[in-house]
């Protein structure tokens, strides 16, 4: 015998899958179609490639997002909005997301909910090389250049300590944002 999914009443925050890659196109709909509360984090991180550096914004939870709804309510217009897959359920429920767990993710995000991927790299810290010649060295940052983006590293060379100069982006910088991987 198959059972209906189960909810709580009244507004409340869900989790909303999306299709691959339209978590903002699905926010979108929702917002603008329905006039609902969405809340879709973006991560905001930089990579190389052939042209040089290029900043990219992605979902911070790739095919999700989070909107405010009754869910007795708006149940079948959020399900057939543009972008949306449907809303999950746990153990044939459907569970709201609780308001502080949204809170506690706004909090570290900017004004239009991105977070940078990344942290600076701090004078002390221990870092890896990541292009050139001496690609996978550990070296240790002794002083900041922001004005040129570049970094002072020391390193063991045939062991003998030297210090060096390198573009901050050929150096690994650790994840910033509380969701990425810790080291």
């Amino acid at each position: 015998m198959e059972t209906t999914p189960q909810f709580e009443t009244g507004e409340h925050w869900y989790c909303v899958r999306s299709k691959p890659k339209k978590e903002r196109m699905a926010a979108g709909s929702l917002e603008s179609l329905h006039g609902l509360e969405v809340f879709c984090p973006q991560i905001r991180f930089q990579r190389k490639t052939v042209r040089g550096p290029v900043w990219f914004q992605e979902a911070m939870f790739p095919g999700y997002l989070f909107a405010r709804f009754d869910l007795f309510e708006m149940k079948r217009m959020v399900s057939y909005a543009p972008g949306v897959l449907n809303i999950p359920t746990f153990d044939e429920k459907f569970i709201p997301v609780p308001g502080a767990v949204i809170e506690a993710l706004r909090k570290d995000l900017d004004a239009e909910s991105v977070a940078e991927a990344v942290a600076p790299l701090e004078v002390g810290e221990e870092t890896t090389i990541l292009e050139g010649s001496m690609r996978g060295l550990k070296v240790k940052v002794i002083k900041l250049m922001p004005a040129q983006e570049r970094v002072a590293v020391l390193m063991e060379l045939m062991g003998t300590l030297v210090e060096a100069e390198f573009p901050s982006d050929a150096l690994e910088h650790r994840m910033k944002h509380p969701m990425a991987a810790e080291e």
